[in-house]
C-alpha cells in the first residue's frame, strides 16, 4: 500500500538562513523585529519552519513589511 500522508520539510533557522542566503546572524535579527514568520512547529528548544513558509517569504519578495 503506498504512503499519501503529506510530508512536510522543516528547517532549522540554520537551514532556514541558508535557504534565505543569509547569514544566521541576520536571520536573526529579521526575526527579532517581526520580518520573518513565527515557526511552523518546535522541537524542544528548537524552531522550525516549514520549507513552503520560508518559500512563500521569500516568493513576496523577502521579509514581512
Amino acid at each position: 500500500m503506498a504512503d499519501t500522508a503529506l510530508r512536510v520539510e522543516y528547517l532549522s533557522r540554520v537551514e532556514a538562513a541558508e535557504r534565505c542566503r543569509i547569514p544566521v546572524s541576520s536571520f536573526d535579527k529579521l526575526r527579532h523585529d517581526g520580518l520573518i514568520p513565527e515557526p511552523d512547529a518546535r522541537m524542544g528548544k528548537h524552531l522550525l519552519w516549514s520549507a513552503d513558509t520560508i518559500d512563500e517569504l521569500l516568493a513576496r519578495g523577502g521579509t514581512e513589511h
